[in-house]
This record gives structure tokens, sequence and C-alpha cells, in this order.
């Protein structure tokens, strides 16, 4: 392991460890709005505290999200400290934190056999994706969205998201492995089919020929959004040749130069809510750098055979941290961590964290990928 990459790693085994309590995994610890278990940052960064063999941690986390989920199967974006759960963001339901419960509690299962606890929670799983098939309101394959319901919430898009139909596609295919750990064959392969259904749509009306475009409305939108192309690469929808083309992309127009920007080009200044457009939070979705995307660039390129490239992604990465000696929320277009009058960089980040620890472990092995999920 690289020098820098080892320190690095020190750090942000250390930043994602002091984000956990005695329930789960917080976001952050500096401010209030991040100190609470937030769906999505929690469960990406449990598939680094997995590595860590943090297990017990994961499945307390996956318990707490558990717990408070709707009788719809909703599972809460947010859970504040004195549990008090949130489900929804700004305008309406947000629908990747749901996808994601479904993805870390196989992770879990994949990593530790805790078959007991894959049959316990089997239910709220079927809950889960039993809700994100019901936002799919044209049954066509792909779930639809309201506006500032996914991780991006400062960027008006709604319709059939990239980023949200990558993660509703790998709940379906993680789902279906469930099932067959519990020996429900005909739910395994009701669901498999599901998920073939659905990559293969995704790869219908997303792919543009270079590269995945970035939501459909009333029409389509070209922007290349970095979250949502890189996921396709990791949940298993791009084949390899697409993947190479989408990271050709990235270093195209330069995204990796501080890994890693958000989009190409900039969203239109009428797609930013009006309040922010005077501030940084005008780019905190819309051309700002999040390690995160950062670490799973570096996921990517290994997972496509470009393993040189990934260690040098990663080396990227671990500048930004080494550089602050804590891992961080985001960044400008300088590399330095935001710090406005109102947006300020969290610190430490778990999702900045456990990503860069997944990176690492998974760009130190052999063969491009580690194991069944990742």
């Amino acid at each position: 392991m690289h020098p820098s990459v080892k320190s690095a790693y020190d750090i942000a085994l250390n930043d994602l460890r002091r984000c956990y309590t005695g329930r789960g995994i917080v976001a952050g610890k500096r401010s209030k709005r991040f100190n609470q278990y937030w769906a999505r940052h929690s469960f990406f960064a449990s598939l680094g505290a997995l590595y860590l063999g943090d297990a017990e941690q994961v499945k307390s986390n996956l318990g707490l999200f558990a717990s408070m989920q709707k009788k719809n199967g909703m599972i809460p974006n947010q859970i504040s400290l004195d549990f008090k759960p949130r489900y929804k963001l700004l305008a309406g339901s947000v629908i990747d934190s749901t996808a994601l419960f479904v993805v870390a509690l196989a992770s879990y299962v994949h990593f530790t056999g805790d078959r007991e606890f894959a049959l316990e929670l089997l239910p709220n799983a079927k809950k889960a994706v039993e809700f994100l098939v019901g936002k799919d309101r044209d049954n066509d394959g792909l779930v639809e969205e309201t506006v500032f319901a996914n991780w991006a919430e400062t960027v008006l898009k709604f319709g059939k998201v990239l980023y949200t139909n990558c993660c509703f596609y790998r709940a379906l295919e993680d789902f279906s492995w469930l099932a067959g750990i519990a020996k429900e064959g005909e739910l395994q392969g009701r669901y498999a089919e599901l998920a073939k259904r659905t990559k293969e749509k995704i790869n219908q009306v997303f792919w543009e020929g270079n590269y995945y475009i970035d939501w459909i409305d009333f029409r389509r939108h070209d922007f290349f959004s970095s979250d949502g192309n890189l996921l396709a690469i990791d949940f298993g929808v791009a084949e390899r040749v697409q993947g190479q083309m989408v990271l050709n992309m990235i270093k195209q127009h330069q995204l990796n130069k501080v890994p890693l920007k958000t989009n190409y080009p900039t969203y239109p200044v009428w797609r930013i809510p009006p309040a922010f457009l005077p501030l940084l939070e005008y780019h905190y979705h819309n051309g700002f750098s999040w390690p995160w995307l950062g670490c799973l660039n570096a996921i990517a390129l290994q997972k496509v055979g470009w393993r040189k490239e990934a260690k040098q992604a990663l080396r990227g990465v671990a500048e930004l941290i080494n550089q602050n000696g804590i891992t961080q929320e985001v960044f400008d277009e300088k590399g330095k961590p935001v710090n406005g009058l109102f947006l300020k960089s969290e610190r430490p980040f778990a999702w900045t964290a456990g990503y860069f620890v997944r990176a690492v472990n998974e760009t130190n092995r052999e063969g491009g990928k580690a194991g069944r999920f990742f």
C-alpha cells in the first residue's frame, strides 16, 4: 500500500469509528444537522465498516432503521439522536434510502453469513422492495421521483433519475439474493426477473452511446452525472466496455482533477433553488467535488480492470484526507474544504471515511472484484 494511502486509511478508519454510536452510524460530528442517523450516509458508510470487521455496528444500524420503517415499506431518510424519524426531504419521498437499506442488509449478510438476521429482517426488506416497485408508476421497470428527492437535493430533477434507478436495480438484485438465502424460491425468482428487467431498461433508455444520461422527465436531460454513472459500474448495470467509456468521459472533462466533480456541464441557474444562487450552495451538487465520488471512481476503475489508474485515483483522495488530517464532506474547485457563511464541509464525514476504507480494500485486491457484492 502506498504510504500516503496508508496514512489516509488510518485517518479514515478512526473517523468512521468516531461516527459510531450505541445504535448506529451518524453522518458526521461537527454540526447538529449531520450528527444524526442519515440513512444513505450510514448505509454507504456500512460498506466500509464491514471491511473493518465492525459487523455488529452495521447490524445495529440496520436494526435501528428497520424498527422505524413505515407500514408501506419506506425507510426513514433521517433519524434524530432522540430517535424521531423523518421520511421526506423538502418536496417528496426519498427513494434511495429505502433501496440502500436492502443493499446494506445484503452486504452485511454476505460478509457475516448471518442467516438468522437475514430471516429476521427479510420481511422488512420485502416491504422495502415492494415500496420501491410501487414508485414505478407507469410499470416500465424504472422508478419515478418528485423534485429534490435524492442525495443531490439542491438540484431540480424529477421523473426517472439515473442515480436512483441504479440504487433501485441493486436493491431488487440484492433482495432476490436474500430471498435465496431464506430459501424463498418463488420470491427469489420473481425479483431476479424484476432486476433483469430494470437493468435492461436502464441500458435502453439512459445509455447515450458514451455514458448514461442524468434523468428523464418530459424529455431526456443529457448531463453527465458522476454519481449515477459510477454506480452503474459499481452496481453491475454497465458492462465492462460501457464502464470504460464512462471513465474516459470523466478523464476527458477533468472531473477527476479534484476527485470528483458531481456533473458536466454545470446545471443551469434555474435548476438551483433561488435562495442558493448568491451562495456556495449553488455549487454544492453542481460542480463541487466529493471524496466519496472519488473513492467510487477508484472502485469503478478497478472493476473495469484499470488497476494502475484505480490506485492513482485513490491516491488523489488520500491527498485530500492527509492535507486536512480528517475526512471531509465536500471540496471546492481548488481542492479546499468548502467553508462559506452557511455551507461548511462536514467533518469527520462517515460517508467519505467508509467509502475510502472500502476503496482501499478493493483496489488492493487482484482480479478487479471483491466477492459477490462489491
